[in-house]
């Protein structure tokens, strides 16, 4: 399986009502997966066709690292060994309805 390297800012700026509250944010470069990649932009395009809204590539990795991390008791530990072993063994591989199913629950 293919990898792409790039960056990415780790924290984007968080917005409240009134006031601009900004988190700071820490450039690294790092190997994605080209599968996992190519998932991610299909979700930033979706993204911004759907809300007609700027989606930063970044935006969308940490919303994505920050729901997984958010939800990571409701996994057990084979759900982890299998996540893990998919990454140990370039096996990640996902179907669109994923896709689909992030961004309308997201865009809306």
């Amino acid at each position: 399986m293919a990898v792409g390297v790039f960056k990415i800012g780790l924290c984007d700026q968080l917005m409240t009502s009134k006031d601009s509250l900004k988190i700071p944010k820490s450039k690294k470069s790092i190997t994605l997966e080209k599968e996992i990649e190519t998932k991610v932009r299909k979700i930033q395009a979706r993204l911004i066709e759907k809300t007609d809204q700027s989606w930063s590539i970044s935006m969308v990795l940490n919303m994505l690292v920050t729901g997984g991390l958010s939800h990571t008791k409701k996994m057990s530990k084979l759900d982890w060994q299998k996540v893990r072993s998919m990454v140990e063994q370039k096996a990640v591989s996902f179907d669109d309805s994923m896709i689909t199913d992030f961004v309308k629950k997201i865009g809306e």
